[in-house]
């Protein structure tokens, strides 16, 4: 049965999309078989797949079937290993199902006091679903440390934290617009090392869980 992460955060722009594609294609890349399944009405990604010329990412999107019926097939095809799950910036029913399903849920959050606050109701619902959870700290300035450092600290406190941070950098954004992943795009920068050691990371929680 494949594995799911979910990317959730109840305050947008957090960079869940982003993440999920690049983390997608980071477990390709690792020998994983990927499903995106999208749960935002925004369908980032599905304009990202559509750009997308190399292959290996196998994307769907929400439908008439409960998220239980599109998990089921998903699971019934062996050679997928992996699901990631793009969710929307607030906490509706399909969220709560997404959570509800994951092995791991990732919560990327900005490093500011706004946005820290923001997320804490998507922590206290995976609290009382009892499901496995991280914070990663997403669109840090790679110039302002002591922001980083301060905002981890606060997150800490609530619950785990990714070993990884993923920083505001150029190579995100183009690849995003050319349907790649930051380690298809550019997979020497700093980017892709960041999405590297996330993906391990999470790799690393899945099996711990198993």
């Amino acid at each position: 049965m494949a594995k799911v992460i979910t990317l959730a955060a109840r305050k947008g722009g957090s960079g869940k999309s982003t993440i999920a594609a690049s983390l997608a294609v980071a477990a390709h890349q690792a020998g994983e078989g990927v499903v995106i399944l999208d749960l935002d009405p925004q369908r980032s990604l599905k304009d990202w797949h559509d750009r997308r010329e190399l292959p290996g990412i196998h994307y769907r999107e929400d439908d008439a079937d409960t998220l239980a019926d599109r998990l089921a097939r998903i699971h019934a095809h062996a050679a997928t290993t992996l699901v990631v799950i793009d969710t929307a910036g607030d906490f509706s029913p399909a969220v709560t199902a997404a959570l509800s399903a994951s092995d791991l849920t990732i919560v990327p959050v900005k490093p500011s006091l706004v946005d820290i606050t923001a997320v804490q109701r998507t922590v206290e619902g995976l609290r009382t679903l009892k499901r496995k959870h991280a914070f990663v700290v997403s669109q840090a300035m790679p110039t302002a440390p002591a922001r980083v450092e301060e905002a981890a600290r606060i997150l800490v406190r609530t619950a785990p934290l990714a070993q990884a941070i993923i920083s505001t950098r150029a190579d995100y954004l183009d690849a995003m617009m050319m349907g790649q992943g930051v380690t298809e795009y550019a997979p020497t920068g700093r980017a892709a090392e960041e999405i590297r050691a996330l993906w391990t990371w999470a790799k690393d929680e899945l099996e711990a869980g198993e």
